[in-house]
């Protein structure tokens, strides 16, 4: 117990250690990268791309508790959730908000 209580305890400032360094890392670059440059449009297109890829993998392909979900269900919480995005002044944390309950409503009322 006493060795794994050695690790974890060594984990922990060594995970900080590495987030925080590039997290340093990020705000010294920052000031010298020109936002609408075409190299950081790139980037963020890429990124953009990535996650669109990610949700529809998760809509189409999900995996655990998710599975066990229809997919018109999921597919119909996520109309709602971009109809309330849009309906929210582009609010993505009440639109999230929207889609978990969206999805837990379609999932109790089918039974």
């Amino acid at each position: 117990m006493n060795e794994s209580l050695v690790i974890v305890a060594a984990m922990i400032p060594a995970g900080f250690a590495a987030t925080y360094m590039w997290r340093a890392l990020a705000v010294v670059a920052v000031t010298r990268i020109d936002p609408e440059s075409d190299l950081l449009l790139w980037v963020r297109a890429v990124s953009t791309a990535l996650v669109a890829a990610l949700v529809m993998r998760m809509i189409i392909v999900p995996s655990g508790v998710l599975a066990t979900i229809a997919v018109e269900h999921r597919i119909g919480a996520v109309a709602i959730g971009i109809a309330v995005f849009y309906a929210a002044s582009r609010s993505t944390q009440v639109a999230t908000f929207a889609t978990v309950i969206a999805l837990v409503l379609l999932h109790i009322v089918s039974g």
